[in-house]
């Protein structure tokens, strides 16, 4: 089993978001997700940088966060050193200081905008995973079921439509791994089956219309 975790943010009590961007806050909650969970080390931890705009967002140089997270691998705590919502140049200038193993960003059929950080994994043999794998949470931005090409895809393999978003996602590379979120075994056993789907160059087609 690999236990993934991200830190560099923490929530309030309203759930919104708050920075916890500085060496000290993230080790601090390194060690408290070793607590939470019971463990001596994680098998990866992704330092989330917050958002551009947001709060505390050039607060901390991300050379000194990464060189805490690397010095946390370094005692044993963590086994590996991951990126998320980061740039090219971020991804660029965290590899000059310790070997990354996983970019977590957010990518899907409809939207593709970080396709330069996930061409960079690719060529170096990083994991990128893309949260909001079948588009975004919020409700004003477009969701890949809904999109009528994913849907005719869909209905003419007789499978739902988040499979054919998720499957679109595992034929863009190989170095892609999925991150839906579930609520129930069931809704996890029909992701899974996305492994059993292979889409056609006709499908790919059509879905590039998405």
């Amino acid at each position: 089993m690999a236990l993934v975790s991200k830190v560099g943010a923490r929530r309030d009590s309203s759930g919104a978001w708050l920075p916890a961007q500085t060496p000290a806050e993230l080790r601090a909650d390194v060690e408290a997700n070793l607590r939470s969970l019971g463990v001596d080390h994680l098998t990866a931890v992704n330092l989330r940088r917050m958002d551009e705009g947001m709060a505390g967002a050039d607060d901390v140089a991300l050379e000194d966060q990464v060189a805490e997270l690397a010095a946390l691998r370094d005692e044993g705590k963590i086994a590996g050193v991951g990126l998320s919502t980061v740039s090219a140049s971020d991804l660029a200038a965290a590899q000059a200081i310790t070997e990354i193993v996983c970019v977590q960003n957010p990518f899907s059929l409809v939207d593709q905008k970080d396709a330069d950080v996930l061409d960079a994994c690719t060529a170096a043999g990083i994991a990128y995973v893309p949260y909001f794998p079948l588009g975004s949470a919020f409700p004003h931005l477009p969701k890949v079921v809904d999109q009528p090409a994913v849907q005719a895809v869909a209905a003419r393999r007789d499978v739902p439509a988040a499979r054919v978003g998720l499957a679109w996602l595992l034929t863009r590379a190989d170095n892609i791994l999925l991150i839906p979120g579930t609520s129930s075994v069931a809704h996890l056993e029909e992701n899974m089956a996305v492994a059993d789907l292979v889409l056609t160059d006709e499908n790919l087609t059509e879905l590039a219309a998405a």
